[in-house]
């Protein structure tokens, strides 16, 4: 997220550590040599804010966050880096998927700037002197955050490129890790209305986008673009209070008959999201990936259950991987801050090989604010940024459909 003014580190550290203390998940680790368990911690083990000045670009250090792997038997699911900036300071809050989904670590940072504008100036004062007598300013990345990336081999295989199923490369690299490039839009003015009356929400918007986006992007690089599958994260309706991950995921499907014609393509996706909506009571596990995590479950003894996994996901992931991943955390208005005043708030995640994608959305002030998330074999900078642009032009058309006057002709 991105602020007008100046956040105060040691007033910030009181604010998270007050913030988690509410929320065992955020200060937990993980124990246990086969059969993995949480170990809970009055605090954590390792202190979850450290801040950056040395004119470092707020992006390029969340993408280093959000790239390096967590161990979570030294350290907690949770990181957060405080860059300053000359026209205003970027928060950078990253969580483990095991421990917290999206719309629970949005919880977890609103809290955080409730406590922030609550402290007590004693206190603030007192955490200073602490830090004086201790040299405490925990200056540069987070504990367990390397600054140099991991280098890997491409993973894209002859099947990947031909397919249709996936997003042409360009510009990759053989870097590991992700990186993100942000885009702001204005909300539309209305909702798009379809044959019989029916209406698309934003995210029925973003996902159909997603959709027609691919298929364009593919199209112009001379790739080809067959059936497209794209996950979309879903509530699993649990009780409130409940700790921890509660989303499950649905795939979206569409065919190239359908992206076509944007009224048929904004048919397909409503047809599909409302059914999933419908039964979102339920657990949700997505196709034949679920199905086979299911039967190891209950077939494949623990000690070897994991590799197994680890090697068959591997191997398939080709064919049961989606294009793109689409997450929209909606109205983030309980974040808001006037101390400082935040500008816009962003939510990122990450994306598998070779899926590759991920388009996380919010809504903050008067914006609809998108990241787009690409692993560094599939986009390079200036991929992603035309990329994004693809999406913005998609998203506008679909925006501006009108359903009903296209049926009458």
């Amino acid at each position: 997220m991105q602020t007008v003014g100046t956040l105060e580190v040691r007033r910030l550290r009181l604010a998270v550590r007050a913030a988690i203390g509410r929320h065992p998940m955020m200060r937990a680790s993980l124990y246990g040599a086969r059969q993995y368990a949480w170990r809970f911690a009055a605090t954590p083990s390792v202190d979850s804010v450290w801040q950056i000045d040395d004119g470092s670009d707020g992006w390029r250090i969340h993408e280093t966050m959000m790239s390096a792997p967590f161990d979570l038997r030294a350290h907690p699911p949770l990181r957060i880096a405080l860059v300053h900036r000359p026209d205003g300071d970027q928060l950078c809050v990253v969580a483990h998927h095991l421990a917290v989904d999206g719309m629970s670590l949005a919880t977890v940072v609103a809290e955080i700037f409730s406590e922030y504008e609550a402290a007590d100036e004693s206190r603030v004062a007192d955490e200073s002197a602490a830090a004086a007598r201790t040299d405490r300013d925990h200056l540069g990345l987070p504990s367990g955050v390397p600054s140099i990336p991991r280098a890997a081999a491409h993973g894209w295989t002859a099947f990947t490129h031909r397919s249709g199923r996936h997003i042409t490369p360009m510009d990759s690299s053989r870097d590991a890790g992700y990186g993100y490039h942000p885009l702001s839009l204005p909300v539309p003015a209305r909702r798009v209305l379809l044959p019989g009356g029916r209406r698309m929400t934003v995210n029925d918007l973003l996902v159909a986008a997603a959709h027609l986006a691919i298929d364009r992007w593919n199209r112009r690089r001379g790739g080809e673009a067959g059936t497209l599958r794209v996950r979309m994260p879903i509530s699993l309706g649990i009780s409130p209070g409940t700790s921890g991950n509660n989303t499950g995921q649905v795939v979206v499907v569409s065919e190239p008959a359908d992206r076509a014609d944007p009224v048929r393509l904004a048919v397909r996706i409503l047809d599909q999201t409302e059914r999933a909506k419908q039964e979102s009571a339920a657990p949700v596990i997505a196709g034949i990936a679920g199905r086979i995590g299911a039967a190891a479950t209950a077939r494949v003894p623990g000690p070897w259950r994991g590799s197994l996994l680890r090697w068959g996901v591997r191997t398939a992931r080709p064919l049961i991987t989606p294009a793109a991943a689409v997450s929209n955390l909606g109205p983030l208005a309980a974040i808001a801050s006037d101390n400082p005043k935040i500008s816009s708030v962003f939510f990122t995640g990450t994306a598998g090989m070779p899926q590759g994608l991920f388009i996380g959305a919010t809504r903050y002030g008067a914006g609809l604010h998108l990241t787009f998330g690409y692993h560094r074999h599939l986009f390079g900078r200036a991929a992603a940024a035309a990329f994004a642009q693809v999406f913005q032009e998609a998203f506008a058309e679909l925006a501006g459909v009108e359903g009903e006057t296209r049926q009458a002709r």
